[in-house]
């Protein structure tokens, strides 16, 4: 039973995560941001 509940808890973290990139690209200004700001750490 709790194998079945993890399961679960990871199949929903996984289509929230997956969801919020999908939104994440809907808005392609963001996206240049976050890849500026990651291109200029390095």
């Amino acid at each position: 039973m709790r194998e079945q509940i993890k399961r679960f808890l990871f199949g929903v973290a996984l289509a929230a995560v997956l969801a919020i990139g999908f939104l994440a690209y809907l808005r392609p200004s963001f996206i240049v941001d976050l890849a500026n700001r990651i291109y200029l750490c390095f």
